[in-house]
């Protein structure tokens, strides 16, 4: 079943004030419109108004992430032709933002031992320690305090490995526990290398990583996800997560089910693959596929997780499968019933490549594409008896 005539009415009440929920359910907020709303209070701290980053300040905020919300917005930042510095702080201080992911180390294994590296436009030419001891490196502490804001905002920040054309395999079990190491030092809270080598300098930890294999080869890396998860239970003071980007064909070839049994979240790409692309009629037959089989091998080993993400591409650039904005409540509500079915209920959110693109795609009505992703995950709601409703 494809999506509904994107030319169609949309059902959104931008014209008028309305009124959401949070994702906890617990406090509601009335509107004028979602795309001009962010979380001012603590974002106005962080963000000058032309985007010049300021040092964190001590607020909290209000918002909350919640990893078992099935309204969560994921969204990758860094390699798109609208991603400028400062971007990754105004992306978390959109209420539409809920993860943001940093793609990518695309080598495993570079020059000295270490990873490859590149983060975008807030990184510069690797450093005199990472010259000598880790030349694939770059100096991305130009991102440090955009991602201390993310996190002080509430969002999570994970870091991408893999991504087309990258050099992502594994040799041994003994190699893929030591490059959970590796990452652990230099992202996480590990302490094992010259902290000046570290890409984001020494006192930004990530909240985990992304697994983003897309060569093909997927030996250890059952292996490999099972370390991360260890160094993660190392480090008491927060929560960890880890995700996993498969392509939508089933059978995955380049993530085995035994790392994504390892995942908190599954962010199915249902782009550039047009036997399931989100716009095409084999959506529905391969998220209904995803759902049940994350469900069905989780069931048992990992109970509440993985969350399945709808992947979608934010802007027509990223290739096949797109759908505007005003539409995305067809493809999200199939998902809903579909699952409804099925009697599953892992669904997560939806995944955007990318979020600067999501945010400069701005129709007519001046609504974004973050806007739209979201509110059409919060147009269904669970009633009191469990029962999957829609907003009229």
């Amino acid at each position: 079943m494809s999506v509904h005539n994107p030319s169609g009415p949309a059902w959104y009440p931008f014209d008028r004030p309305w009124t959401t929920r949070d994702a906890s359910d617990s406090v509601t907020v009335t509107v004028q419109h979602a795309s001009e709303t962010t979380q001012t209070d603590a974002y106005r701290g962080l963000v000058t108004s032309n985007s010049a980053v300021r040092p964190p300040q001590p607020t909290p905020p209000s918002y909350t992430f919640r990893p078992d919300a099935e309204d969560n917005v994921a969204v990758y930042y860094g390699t798109t032709p609208n991603t400028q510095q400062g971007g990754l702080l105004a992306l978390c201080g959109s209420p539409n933002v809920d993860i943001a992911i940093l793609p990518f180390v695309f080598d495993f294994f570079g020059e000295q031992g270490y990873p490859s590296i590149d983060f975008g436009p807030g990184c510069s030419d690797p450093n005199i320690a990472q010259r000598v001891h880790a030349p694939g490196h770059k100096d991305c502490t130009a991102l440090a305090l955009e991602i201390a804001g993310c996190q002080q905002l509430g969002k999570k920040v994970l870091v991408s490995l893999g991504g087309y054309n990258s050099n992502t395999s594994f040799t041994s079990d003994d190699q893929a526990e030591r490059f959970a190491g590796t990452l652990w030092d230099l992202f996480g809270a590990g302490t094992g290398n010259d902290p000046s080598i570290r890409p984001f300098g020494p006192d930004v930890v990530v909240d985990g990583f992304d697994i983003d294999n897309e060569n093909h080869s997927t030996d250890h890396y059952e292996t490999f996800a099972r370390a991360l998860r260890q160094r993660y239970s190392s480090d008491s003071s927060k929560t960890y997560y880890l995700s996993a980007a498969p392509q939508c064909p089933m059978p995955e070839e380049s993530i085995p089910v035994g790392a994504m049994m390892e995942a908190d979240f599954v962010f199915v790409q249902f782009y550039n693959n047009p036997i399931c692309n989100l716009d095409s009629a084999g959506f529905r037959g391969s998220f209904a596929a995803w759902s049940s089989h994350l469900s069905t091998m989780c069931k048992t080993t990992s109970p509440g997780r993985p969350r399945l993400y709808i992947g979608a591409p934010a802007w027509q650039g990223a290739g096949s499968g797109y759908v505007p904005g005003s539409a995305l409540s067809s493809p999200v509500g199939l998902a809903r019933d579909l699952q409804a079915d099925l009697y599953v209920h892992n669904l997560g959110g939806m995944m955007l490549w990318d979020g600067s693109e999501a945010m400069a795609n701005v129709n007519e009505l001046g609504i974004d594409y973050l806007t739209y992703a979201k509110t059409a995950l919060q147009y269904y709601w669970e009633d009191h008896n469990g029962q999957m409703e829609r907003e009229t």
